[in-house]
């Protein structure tokens, strides 16, 4: 008898688990092809990116924008060398210490139009961009009346006695040019102001007011009547302080005279002369120290 076959037991036996594996492939045309879709959109920032530093330069930092021409007018008192010395002392000054004032695009007329009234006071300002390299700039004036002298400095005040300019002068450069054909020479019209001498010579700042309107039409008047007399030149004009009570004329022959700014200029003249006609004599004004006509009909000279 053939032995027994022995049952396999399914529960003892060994389990093998085989795991399948799943191949993938790569298609090699599909990877090259994101390749190229990235080197594309890096290709096109990189283009943005130059053109946006190129306008960069050609616009701000290249010499082609730079301003190399102003333009002044409506000036008939201020000089345009004083409005150019300004103009330029602005542009040469960088703009947070990378752009150029210089530069057009960078160029702030509301600065520049602040410099410009720290040092002259105007009534009106205008300044305009004309591309490439062009700025115009257009003032109207107060209405200047005469010099003010004092503590070694010059000043221009206006007819409502205001400190309008202080003169100076600094170096223009070549390179700007001004587009401008005066009709008289700009050092005529300057001699043409009367001199106030402040004897206190007291510092004064732009904005100041330092006479009266009347003051200004006394002295203004006073001076003309005066020269028209050969014996009464006027050589120097003199006041005590800022907003004087009286005025001071210095003539060509030495003596001075004592005006009341308070009083009416025909009769003070009137009593001048009296006094010369009928105490001093013409020819001895040369031996004058003084005239005093601040007191009324109470009229005092001294000679030498």
């Amino acid at each position: 008898m053939w032995g027994k076959t022995k049952k396999r037991n399914i529960f003892s036996a060994k389990r093998y688990k085989i795991e399948r594996t799943r191949i993938r492939y790569k298609r090699p045309w599909k990877f090259k092809k994101g390749i190229f879709k990235l080197s594309l959109f890096k290709a096109i920032n990189i283009i943005l990116l130059l053109g946006i530093i190129w306008c960069l330069y050609f616009f701000i930092f290249s010499s082609f924008y730079n301003i190399t021409n102003i333009e002044i007018y409506g000036n008939q008192i201020i000089s345009s060398e004083d409005l150019l010395d300004i103009t330029n002392n602005f542009l040469s000054h960088n703009k947070l210490y990378i752009f150029k004032n210089r530069n057009i695009f960078v160029f702030n007329r509301n600065a520049l139009r602040k410099k410009i009234n720290e040092v002259v006071l105007l009534d009106n300002i205008k300044i305009e961009k004309i591309l490439p390299n062009t700025i115009r700039v257009t003032i109207k004036e107060k209405n200047a009346a005469l010099k003010w002298l004092t503590d070694d400095q010059e000043f221009l005040v206006d007819d409502q006695g205001q400190i309008i300019k202080r003169y100076y002068k600094t170096v223009t450069p070549k390179i700007f040019q001004i587009i401008e054909t005066p009709d008289i020479n700009e050092q005529q019209k300057d001699d043409n102001f009367l001199k106030i001498k402040d004897s206190s010579n007291q510092q004064v700042s732009l904005g100041d007011k330092v006479l009266n309107p009347e003051n200004i039409d006394f002295i203004i008047k006073i001076v003309p009547k005066l020269n028209e007399t050969d014996y009464l030149k006027v050589k120097n004009i003199l006041v005590p302080n800022e907003f004087p009570q009286y005025l001071i004329i210095e003539l060509q022959s030495g003596g001075q005279i004592y005006f009341n700014l308070a009083e009416l200029i025909e009769s003070q003249l009137e009593r001048l002369n009296l006094i010369i006609d009928k105490k001093i004599g013409k020819n001895n004004l040369n031996k004058l120290d003084y005239i005093d006509l601040r007191l009324g009909e109470n009229v005092y000279f001294k000679m030498k």
